[in-house]
């Protein structure tokens, strides 16, 4: 496309037909410049180079990068595109163009450079979704200011380039229905380039939302799986403690949270460590932790409901050498108790 635009015979016929020389440049800005930044050449044309040239020129882009950030920001890169748009169509500067080698090689340079930046900042430098917003926003605006300002150039009453005066008729058109072409030129099949890099921005963007979108539904699935877990662990222990309650209340015919009661009125809490009951951590006597799992009850009776009611209701009666006294535990409180005491696995 840069050979089409630069090198083909569409570059010296640009210099007798205004549309020609408008075509030139919308083939730099719309198909040159995006396809390079596509296609991100830069690796393999340095591939082409001596390596001591590539080492020097890689310096040298390191030190640009900086600029380049800037000259690639989205609005940096939207306002000098816009700015060199206009600003080379104004009459006396496009006029000097066609005079001068110089200044026309700086219009393309301006066109193309800017075009590049406009082109990388739109494909590159968007961050998800709000990059995206911004990007179909400059993509739109630049679509109407160029539009404009091909409409301008088509209805203009009289051509805005006298160079163009002499050398349109040797293709059978008056100077101002070039420049009307010219403008077409720029309005119309520049208006389908921006208006299908909307479309293709647009898709990007709703990918972008549908990813998002994804990615918050697994966050929360996952903080349902949790939260499932959480909840399904609270339901077992509940479960499990409910059934314990129910296993030691038929063994024992007792009430087991009407026991946690009972053995805080009897002042069992002051000599033992006792779970589930608050405070209950002495240490004088032994742990009753997991009391209902162990074989035998204060190491002399088997461990049964039966014994666990005479114990509690006359520990020395079962061992004259304890050291836990007689209580006068009723045998309803016994029940109560050692139906607390079996729910300890």
């Amino acid at each position: 496309m840069l050979v089409a635009a630069l090198v083909s015979p569409l570059h010296a016929l640009g210099a007798g037909l205004f549309s020609a020389h408008m075509i030139q440049h919308e083939v730099l800005m719309l198909v040159a410049a995006p396809l390079l930044v596509l296609g991100r050449p830069l690796p393999l044309f340095l591939r082409a180079l001596p390596l001591p040239w590539r080492r020097q020129l890689g310096k040298l882009g390191k030190s640009l990068q900086g600029s380049w950030r800037i000259l690639t920001q989205p609005l940096v890169a939207w306002a000098l595109h816009a700015a060199a748009l206009w600003v080379w169509h104004i009459p006396r500067l496009f006029q000097a163009t066609l005079t001068s080698e110089l200044a026309h090689a700086w219009q393309h340079l301006s066109f193309f450079g800017t075009a590049l930046c406009f082109w990388w900042a739109l494909l590159y430098r968007h961050q998800e979704l709000q990059g995206y917003g911004v990007a179909v926003l400059a993509v739109f605006t630049t679509a109407l200011h160029s539009s404009l300002l091909g409409a301008l150039l088509t209805f203009a009453p009289t051509p805005w380039y006298p160079a163009y005066a002499h050398t349109t008729a040797a293709w059978g058109l008056t100077p101002l229905e070039d420049q009307q072409l010219g403008g077409l030129v720029m309005w119309i099949p520049a208006g389908v380039v921006y208006l299908l890099a909307a479309l293709a921005l647009g898709a990007g963007w709703l990918r972008a939302i549908e990813r998002q979108m994804r990615r918050q539904a697994s966050r929360r699935m996952v903080k349902g799986a949790w939260l499932g877990l959480l909840v399904a662990l609270l339901i077992g222990f509940s479960s499990c403690k409910q059934g314990a309650e129910h296993t030691a209340a038929a063994m024992t015919d007792g009430e087991p949270r009407r026991g946690k009661q009972v053995i805080q009125q009897y002042g069992c809490t002051s000599c033992h460590t006792i779970p589930g009951i608050r405070g209950a951590n002495a240490l004088v006597g032994p742990s009753l932790e997991q009391i209902a799992s162990r074989m035998y009850i204060a190491g002399v009776l088997p461990n049964t409901s039966e014994n666990m009611l005479r114990w509690l209701q006359n520990p020395p009666a079962v061992d004259p050498l304890t050291a836990m006294p007689n209580l006068g535990v009723t045998e309803a409180d016994a029940r109560d108790m050692a139906s607390y005491l079996y729910t300890l696995r």
